[in-house]
């Protein structure tokens, strides 16, 4: 397959991060119809933590085998690889938190809807995982609020009566999400909890729900409003 030339790169976000800088973030898109695009760090306060969040970037959209290439190379290069079975690939950035921004990927591949997602801090460009926010031995806690919210939005008791899925670690957070509603949701890509028919699955839970799991020596826990 014949490489594809990528098209300008656009400006998407600029804007001050703090009194010590900016943070800017720059579209490239593979081609002329804007279906395949990927938004990438360019600027930092910290301009020793680009690097880290760059990689990140890369890492998180396209795997660890094309981390140290360029935004453009990485993009082609992963069209290339997937085929005509990628049909669309675009980013969101946002700032949910002070100091902190949220990269979250979609994509339309072998006829499925899915995403990725990822939160980081500005001031290091480090990832900051799921397990890093609560506390510790969360999970099985975390598990209940979230199959309990699940069958409320489904109008069902117990897992009992849910045909697809009767095993709580099927509700093991994959993805989780920081929602301008306050709060988090985590997300459960197709088939993971649900039949492929009704796509992802989102669960959100309110930092009020949360908070006497959440680990109050997090980057995240003295960020948020209760």
């Amino acid at each position: 397959m014949s490489k594809l030339s990528p098209i300008l790169l656009i400006l998407v976000f600029a804007g001050m991060a703090s009194a010590s800088g900016t943070i800017s973030f720059r579209t490239f898109f593979l081609d002329s119809t804007g279906k395949l695009s990927f938004t990438y760090p360019v600027d930092l306060p910290n301009h020793h933590a680009l690097p880290e969040l760059q990689k990140n970037f890369i890492k998180q959209k396209f795997g660890e085998k094309f981390v140290g290439q360029d935004p453009t190379a990485a993009l082609n290069s992963y069209k290339n690889h997937n085929g005509d079975e990628l049909e669309y690939l675009s980013d969101e950035v946002t700032f949910p938190l002070p100091g902190i921004v949220q990269f979250v990927t979609s994509y339309y591949a072998h006829e499925m809807w899915g995403s990725d997602m990822g939160i980081y801090k500005i001031s290091d460009g480090k990832k900051i995982d799921i397990a890093n926010i609560f506390n510790k031995n969360w999970e099985k806690d975390i598990i209940k609020l979230i199959v309990r919210e699940f069958l409320h939005s489904q109008n069902l008791q117990s897992l009992t009566n849910y045909t697809y899925t009767q095993n709580e670690k099927d509700f093991t957070p994959v993805d989780v999400k920081i929602s301008e509603y306050g709060g988090l949701e985590f997300v459960y890509p197709v088939y993971k909890i649900a039949p492929g028919t009704a796509g992802e699955q989102i669960i959100f839970l309110s930092w009020g729900t949360l908070r006497p799991y959440l680990n109050p020596n997090s980057v995240i826990y003295s960020k948020i409003r209760f």
